[in-house]
C-alpha cells in the first residue's frame, strides 16, 4: 500500500525527533528513538523508499484507509526520506520506542 509522506512536518511530535537521531547517528543504522509517548500502533512495519523527492511510500501494511497508518511510523519514513535515506526499512514500535533497521 502507499502512504503519503507527511506535508507538514512541523505538526508532528514525532519528525523532529526521529531527524535528530537519524542526524547523530550519522545516518547510520539501525537507531532506536524514544518518542515520549507510550500508547499507539505496537508492532512492526516494512517500508520502502524510492527517492528522496518521492510524496509516498510503500508499505507492507494494506488498510482500507491510509489514514490509519500509524503516525509515529509515517513520521519515521518521511524522516528518513528527508535524510535522503532510501530502500527498504524494516520499523518496529513499542511503548514509544521506535527502532529502525
Amino acid at each position: 500500500m502507499n502512504i503519503p509522506h507527511l506535508t507538514e512536518t512541523g505538526r508532528s511530535r514525532f519528525y523532529p525527533v526521529v531527524m535528530a537521531d537519524l542526524k547523530t547517528a550519522g545516518n547510520r543504522l539501525p537507531i532506536t528513538s524514544n518518542l515520549g509517548k507510550a500508547g499507539g500502533f505496537s508492532g512492526a512495519v516494512k517500508v520502502h523508499i524510492k527517492s528522496s523527492g518521492d510524496l509516498e511510500f510503500e508499505s507492507n501494511v494494506e488498510l482500507n484507509d491510509w489514514t490509519f497508518f500509524p503516525a509515529r511510523i509515517r513520521a519515521a519514513s518521511t524522516a528518513l526520506r528527508d535524510s535522503g535515506l532510501t530502500g527498504s526499512f524494516d520499523i518496529t514500535h513499542a511503548d514509544g520506542n521506535l527502532t529502525i533497521k
